[in-house]
């Protein structure tokens, strides 16, 4: 393990709350000095804020950082030159032809994330077993790329597909390996279950999206495996928190990053256990730091001691987007009624004045009376119209979400 000068080891989960929290609060307000020296947004926002901090939970008092702040003020976030940026990711918000949010990150940065993956993989594969990446891969320090730096550290055998566009190829080629681990994204991964049941993995890692429980119970029965979930984004430079076999909550980076769980349409921090939206502080960031960054993900802290030993806070299930949730009908609520269908292996949807509209991938006209009955009965006064296509067409992967016209 890569031992920091501070005496922390990345993603160490033995240490004990009190020795995090001391490290956390010293990390927390170098990086609250270093982001209001360097950038002029952190200048600003931070402008008689009280620094430093006495305590972790002092963070209440600060302002919190936006999506909507990225988007207006992301160049004044950076606080390194132009010829320190490693890589620049563009994320065009979802349902707007407006600006798009810009993440910049150093090669310290991304490195950051490759010992993460080196470290946190170590609970799904070891050296010599080749692990499959259905993960974005076509542009330099990708997730996939940086997934796979981290997987050759420990002399695991990482192959990188990309995301799943052309399923013959990819099947194909996992029958030619020998796949201890997949990586992948939980619509995807449930696809090539369904479709190659004979691959059969001993684990599948499944992250970038929500992951449903039907989804898991598919993979599962199909593949007889055991499933992991991560937690990440590209502001959390794509790794962020992982389940152990314990299976009782996500491992988070406590060397980088603070959470906090806040009031969903509030500002206040919730009770122990209870929902409420993910805020994320970075603790290490030298590119682009955020300082209480809501991520609009809805979750919850787990604050039990995990079977596994470790005494530290673990990221339990998390729920999907808020935005996503305040609709009439939700991508969440259907992935769960739908993914449940086995002869289903994929769908689209889309919501508009005159009802919803399922893009059903199947050939099978009973289970698309299936799904109408589920959502006939889950929504009695919708319209709804199931179109059945034999194949989708591939293409660059979006976080699934129900388009609205």
């Amino acid at each position: 393990m890569d031992i920091q000068k501070d005496g922390i080891t990345t993603f160490d989960q033995t240490l004990s709350p009190e020795r995090m929290d001391a490290y956390r609060l010293r990390m927390l307000n170098q990086q609250l000095d270093y982001a209001q020296r360097h950038s002029r947004y952190y200048q600003r926002l931070l402008h008689g804020a009280g620094l430093p901090l006495r305590s972790c939970s002092a963070m209440v008092e600060l302002p919190f950082t936006t999506a909507e702040d990225l988007i207006r003020y992301g160049k004044e976030m950076v606080c390194v030159s132009a010829e320190e940026i490693a890589r620049i990711v563009t994320i065009q918000t979802t349902g707007s032809e407006g600006p798009p949010k810009r993440l910049y990150f150093t090669q310290e940065d991304l490195e950051k994330t490759v010992k993460f993956f080196h470290i946190g993989m170590q609970y799904l594969c070891a050296a010599e077993d080749e692990v499959f990446i259905f993960m974005p891969a076509s542009s330099e320090n990708s997730v996939g790329l940086l997934l796979a730096m981290g997987l050759e550290k420990m002399r695991a055998k990482p192959q990188v597909i990309g995301l799943l566009e052309d399923t013959d190829a990819a099947i194909r080629a996992l029958r030619r390996g020998k796949p201890h681990t997949l990586v992948g994204i939980p619509s995807q991964m449930r696809k090539l279950a369904l479709l190659a049941p004979d691959i059969r993995p001993a684990n599948v890692l499944l992250a970038a999206d929500y992951i449903s429980l039907a989804a898991k119970k598919t993979i599962a029965a199909q593949w007889d495996c055991e499933i992991f979930e991560h937690y990440g984004s590209t502001e959390s430079t794509y790794g962020c928190a992982v389940e152990c076999p314990a299976h009782e909550g996500r491992h988070i980076r406590h060397d980088e990053f603070l959470i906090e769980i806040i009031e969903p349409e509030g500002e206040a921090p919730v009770h122990d256990g209870q929902w409420g939206e993910i805020v994320l502080s970075t603790l290490r960031r030298e590119g682009m730091p955020l300082i209480r960054y809501r991520t609009g993900d809805m979750g919850c802290l787990v604050n039990s001691v995990c079977p596994c030993g470790s005494e530290l806070p673990r990221l339990g299930r998390v729920r999907g987007r808020i935005s996503e949730m305040a609709g009439e009908v939700t991508i969440y609520e259907m992935d769960e009624m739908l993914f449940d269908c086995d002869g289903l292996l994929d769908y689209r949807a889309s919501f508009s004045n005159e009802g919803l509209t399922i893009r059903a991938e199947t050939s099978s006209p009973e289970v698309r009376d299936i799904c109408l009955a589920r959502l006939s009965d889950k929504w009695p006064d919708l319209p709804v119209r199931i179109e059945l296509a034999d194949r989708m067409p591939g293409g660059r992967y979006v976080k699934r979400t129900v388009d609205r016209y």
